[in-house]
């Protein structure tokens, strides 16, 4: 079984699919540049139902290079469970974070060869997560680009940090995923959606079960 976390959600019908699917953590993005950007008044008003309704899934902010008072706001709109950085932000700065929030905190990392691979050993003992994702060539978006990388570069890290795979994913590419990286958990964010920001709850559901029936030796 794979676990998987849904991105980009938008609502709270978002989550709640995701919840009902069986996806372990939905992440919801506070980056005013992507089309999956959410308010801090939406987002408030969504964790205030998840929590009324005590949904299991973990709610996930994810932040590009924001500053402390950026985090603030997030974290007192969403109150979530782990916090997730997109950006540039170096070891030290996210250990800054998991000190300053009390939650885990997971590392976004984009791959484009083996030298970023080996980089990202830099979050090791740090990060709580790490978050594997495509690199393509002038992106104007961190990530949810809807393109992948050579999956079987990840057969390299050596990292002890738990990790997800990320970028171009769709129940179709599921079990190629899982066989050429070896990953036990995915991230999926253009791959569910009808278009740019717009989930499609049939596709989350279809991802979920899918990444469910495949087991975890790839």
């Amino acid at each position: 079984m794979i676990d998987c976390k849904i991105c980009g959600l938008a609502n709270l019908a978002d989550l709640e699919q995701a919840n009902a699917a069986g996806a372990r953590w939905g992440g919801f993005v506070f980056y005013p540049k992507s089309p999956r950007h959410i308010t801090l008044s939406d987002a408030a008003a969504i964790a205030a139902a998840a929590d009324s309704s005590q949904l299991a899934i973990m709610r996930v902010a994810l932040v590009v290079n924001a500053d402390d008072n950026t985090l603030d706001e997030i974290v007192e709109a969403l109150n979530p469970g782990m916090i997730q950085c997109h950006g540039d932000e170096s070891p030290d700065r996210i250990f800054a974070i998991k000190s300053r929030y009390q939650r885990p905190v997971m590392k976004a990392v984009r791959i484009a060869n083996l030298m970023d691979i080996q980089a990202a050993l830099r979050y090791d003992d740090v990060a709580d997560w790490m978050l594997f994702d495509s690199a393509p060539v002038n992106a104007v978006l961190p990530g949810g680009t809807g393109h992948s990388f050579d999956w079987t570069l990840m057969r390299s890290y050596m990292g002890k940090t738990p990790w997800l795979l990320a970028g171009g994913l769709t129940a179709d590419t599921i079990n190629d995923a899982v066989k050429a990286s070896g990953t036990k958990y995915l991230d999926v964010s253009s791959g569910v959606e009808k278009s740019a920001g717009i989930k499609d709850h049939k596709a989350i559901k279809v991802f979920v079960e899918t990444a469910k029936q495949i087991d975890q030796t790839g």
